[in-house]
């Protein structure tokens, strides 16, 4: 697969994420951040003789990285990767291909890094990771922000706050 044509293969399967084996599609997921990989970890048993796996993803960072490497994927296509999923890749032995390397992945406000990713910046081990990641997952569903136009208020599930 050529790196300029991940998007539109990305798009013509309607996926954000998708995991072969070979040549042959077994997974496809149109969700966006890890939980297309953690989805796919889950269910990982279900699948035959998964030994040339092969990830094409929207975005790499170490975070996905990782569950990559727990999943067992050797071979990453992405058009926008990290600098520490990159790192991450060279020392899981896995062959990560991007398109852009940049500094880190961006929250969805665009404010400052991804906090999936943040969680796993001074992780070297994929399982350590993995708790990192579910952990700061449960902390992000149970904040349920909710901000409200004009509003500078933020509501919260603690009741503390």
């Amino acid at each position: 697969m050529y790196i300029t044509q991940i998007d539109e293969h990305l798009k013509s399967h309607e996926a954000s994420c998708l995991i072969y084996n070979n040549d042959e599609l077994i997974y496809k997921s149109s969700h966006i951040g890890v939980k297309p990989l953690l989805d796919f970890l889950e269910k990982k048993d279900e699948y035959q003789n998964t030994e040339q796996l092969i990830l094409v993803d929207k975005v790499i960072g170490k975070a996905a990285l990782m569950l990559s490497a727990l999943i067992g994927i050797q071979k990453i296509y992405t058009p926008v990767a990290s600098e520490a999923a990159h790192k991450s890749a060279k020392e899981n032995s896995i062959l990560l291909i991007s398109d852009r390397i940049v500094p880190y992945i961006i929250n969805r406000d665009k404010t400052g890094m991804c906090p999936i990713e943040k969680s796993v910046m001074d992780v070297q081990d994929p399982n350590l990771a993995l708790e990192n990641i579910r952990r700061t997952i449960q902390v992000l569903m149970a904040k349920e922000i909710t901000k409200f136009p004009g509003q500078d208020t933020i509501k919260s599930n603690d009741p503390s706050s």
